[in-house]
């Protein structure tokens, strides 16, 4: 592995890396599968599907990426030879300024109620132990770089909400930084700026930050792979460093949430869009070089699980047909309220926001296509597969363009004044978006209140449910109320077995959520609890549609009177 140094600081960096590739091919080549696959599956239980052979493949994966390593080395630089011209100090301090402003307003309510799919990722992964919770991909809640982080998290400081969230909230941070440096690839600095500033104080960013899912890890690495990737179209010299960053980014992205593989696909479509204008040679198949290592090495960090993966992401949605959350309309529906109850005075601003956002992807396009190819391309494709597949369509599947629509709509603000008071359009914009920034602050307590709240409902139950009354719940219930907190309430999927628990109790509860999928999955259920039960509460929620609500069966005296107020439907997150 004597490759020449290509500009490396100093040999003792050069074989510090030659060193740690050696000890990965021996532990590559010696490590045994069948006794590594016992190590993380201690206690004689049955192995998943295709763990030995995952091993075996990662073992040689590992092999073939330290040979790809030499031969990259060997011919790619390993750094630029332009010198790069870093942040001054005011910049850096401004950088400090945000990020920090966008972590303390990330950590009030951190600690607030869980929602369904936290507490599914809490209790299938994080409290697994490690060989477990790396060897198991059994459904698509399973975001696996972001369970690893979560379980790291927690083992340092401790139980609780706020501790399974904490890499939501680093992830959510660092995006704040990725967006800034790939806006001052195409937008000047005003606007940069702006549009991370923005984005410090959405409702919708901080909402996401705060939940435990690796949705704030895609957005972060959407921005971050797109930024290189622009890098390996334009650098001059491309470098190997350029392209490793390139294929790990995207390949922790992909780790993260295997959606991103839109993202990656979107590159491939813009490379091949741009491949005859790009200089012949190296710099012409560089790129490619960078998407095809960002595959093989996705491929080596989930062999272990890929069997599983493949069948979990094939199984994936709510197979009840005709279900609300397939049809785009209730897509469109649900976005838009989600824009309004996150948006100053949202309900005026939604229709002019659109048209601002439309006015800076169409002035975008004039000036650089290939910065906005980048930018819609994996939202555009995401939209394609989802309906392709039948699949729910949840407006959090495109969270990971966040940033760019955020840009587009900063640009657009400055491209319309421009054109409406030329000479005013500075001031005005920056007084403008400064609003919205206030705005935005004013609407924050929303985005920290409670996403789910089981242990209120169960507290409203334990104080107005008589000696002998039943507490039942619909299936989305039996996780959170059983399982994890520890109850032991029946849970009725048909109608037949409400009516028989109806026909032994002097008054019978029913708990359920999301009353959409209640509706597809059990129909006849739904017609029971309309027909024979009452609201008695309704426990707000943040997270749409997932109000917990109480019903209680009727009969001939006065209704139930509530003790809160019960919340308005909250936008699908």
């Amino acid at each position: 592995v004597s490759a020449p140094n290509h500009g490396d600081s100093s040999p003792l960096v050069a074989r510090s890396r030659t060193a740690a590739l050696l000890l990965l091919l021996v532990l590559g080549v010696l490590a045994p599968p069948g006794g590594v696959a016992r190590m993380l599956r201690p206690g004689g239980d049955p192995l998943p599907a295709g763990l030995i052979e995952g091993l075996w493949a990662l073992k040689l994966l590992v092999v073939l990426h330290i040979g790809v390593a030499w031969l990259v080395a060997r011919r790619l630089p390993g750094w630029s030879s332009r010198p790069e011209q870093g942040a001054t100090r005011g910049e850096g301090l401004a950088i400090a300024g945000l990020l920090l402003v966008g972590l303390l307003l990330r950590l009030p309510g951190l600690d607030a109620g869980l929602w369904y799919d936290e507490i599914q990722t809490l209790v299938d992964y994080i409290r697994q132990p490690w060989g477990v919770l790396l060897t198991t991909f059994d459904s698509t809640n399973q975001h696996l770089l972001f369970s690893i982080a979560a379980r790291a998290s927690r083992a340092v400081f401790g139980l609780g909400a706020a501790s399974l969230r904490l890499p939501a909230v680093l992830f959510g941070v660092a995006s704040l930084w990725a967006t800034l440096a790939f806006a001052r690839r195409w937008l000047p600095a005003r606007e940069a700026w702006w549009s991370a500033g923005i984005l410090a104080v959405s409702y919708h960013h901080i909402w996401f930050s705060q939940n435990a899912r690796g949705y704030t890890g895609l957005l972060l690495g959407t921005l971050l792979g797109s930024l290189l990737f622009l890098d390996l179209l334009r650098q001059r010299p491309p470098t190997r460093m350029a392209v490793w960053a390139y294929a790990w980014i995207m390949a922790l992205s992909l780790l993260t949430h295997v959606t991103a593989l839109v993202v990656l696909a979107a590159h491939g479509l813009v490379w091949l869009w741009q491949v005859r204008r790009l200089e012949a040679g190296r710099a012409r198949w560089v790129p490619f070089i960078g998407l095809v290592l960002a595959g093989s090495v996705t491929v080596m960090l989930y062999a272990p699980v890929l069997p599983q993966m493949l069948t979990a992401v094939s199984t994936s949605g709510t197979s009840a047909p005709g279900i609300a959350w397939q049809r785009p309309g209730w897509f469109v529906a649900e976005a838009i309220a989600g824009l309004v109850r996150g948006i100053p005075a949202g309900i005026l601003l939604v229709p002019l926001a659109g048209l601002v956002v439309l006015t800076g992807l169409v002035d975008a396009w004039r000036r650089d296509r290939v910065v906005v190819a980048l930018m819609i391309l994996p939202m555009a494709t995401m939209a394609a597969l989802v309906l392709a597949m039948g699949h729910n369509l949840w407006p959090r599947f495109f969270f990971f363009g966040a940033g760019f629509v955020v840009m587009w709509a900063v640009h657009g603000g400055f491209v319309v004044l421009d054109r409406l008071v030329p000479r005013l359009a500075a001031p005005v914009g920056h007084g403008g978006l400064g609003v919205v920034l206030l705005g935005s602050l004013v609407l924050l307590p929303r985005a920290w209140a409670p996403k789910q709240d089981y242990p209120a409902a169960a507290a409203w139950l334990a104080a107005h449910a008589a000696p002998g009354d039943a507490i039942v719940g619909t299936e989305m219930m039996d996780l959170p109320m059983n399982t994890w907190l520890g109850h032991a309430w029946p849970i009725v999927t048909d109608s037949t077995a409400l009516r028989r628990i109806d026909s032994v109790a002097p008054r019978t509860w029913v708990l359920y959520t999301f009353p959409i999928r209640v509706q597809a999955t059990a129909p006849g259920l739904w017609a029971r609890l309309e027909e024979a039960y009452e609201v008695a509460e309704v426990i707000p929620a943040t997270v749409g549609g997932g109000e917990i609500v109480i019903a209680r069966q009727r009969d001939d005296g006065a209704p139930v009177q509530r003790t809160r107020a019960s919340a308005s439907p909250a936008p699908n997150q």
